[in-house]
């Protein structure tokens, strides 16, 4: 408005035939110094080297204009489509498994049933020994086969060692089974597309 206002007021004067007084021009030109120097304020003739040295720099500090306020998209507010009695459901694709983490909870799992494994077949040995059958099944062996009744076909240390050696057969088969699993399905999505789930609310 103020800049609308000043050319107006030159273009009266020139439609005026005014003659500016060189006076006139030199005056103002002292004014407008005077106003600058208020402005600038006492710094303005300090060298560099005079400075404080902790200011911050903002030589790199650079302002976003009004074009960049103006591009920022308004986001659309999210709604939950439960409110109209809608339930929310979503279809997602396993495309692929990782083979390395594949391998790492096969075998947390295989470790865990080994000693689920080895729990149970302690307690099946305890039940039977309260039963008397390893008791039986021994002297039966040592009557048929042993006269001399040294030993016997059933023992503590054999039922768990051969408990415990078919347990980690089992833990290193299902952690080999698991991650080669884990390549074929990761090679028969690429083929034919993954397993497809589908997500939804409770009802």
């Amino acid at each position: 408005m103020e800049s609308a206002a000043a050319a107006t007021s030159v273009a009266a004067v020139r439609q005026a035939g005014y003659a500016e007084d060189p006076d006139a021009k030199t005056q103002r030109r002292e004014a407008a110094k005077s106003k600058a120097a208020v402005i600038d304020g006492p710094t303005r003739h300090i060298e560099r080297k005079d400075l404080a040295k902790d200011m911050p720099d903002l030589s790199e500090v650079r302002h976003s204009g009004p074009a960049a306020e103006t591009r920022q998209v308004a986001q659309p507010a999210a709604v939950d489509p439960r409110e109209g009695g809608d339930v929310l459901r979503a279809t997602i694709q396993l495309r692929k498994i990782d083979p390395w983490s594949t391998l790492k909870i096969s075998l947390v799992i295989a470790v865990s049933l080994f000693f689920v494994w080895m729990v149970a077949i302690g307690l099946l040995y305890a039940v039977l020994d309260g039963m008397g059958v390893w008791d039986r099944l021994n002297s039966a062996f040592t009557e048929i086969v042993n006269e001399s009744g040294d030993g016997g076909l059933v023992s503590a240390g054999q039922v768990f060692g051969y408990a415990a050696v078919i347990g980690i057969i089992n833990v290193v088969l299902f952690t080999a089974l698991t991650t080669i699993g884990s390549f074929i399905y990761n090679l028969s999505s690429d083929l034919v597309g993954g397993v497809e789930v589908t997500l939804a609310d409770r009802d």
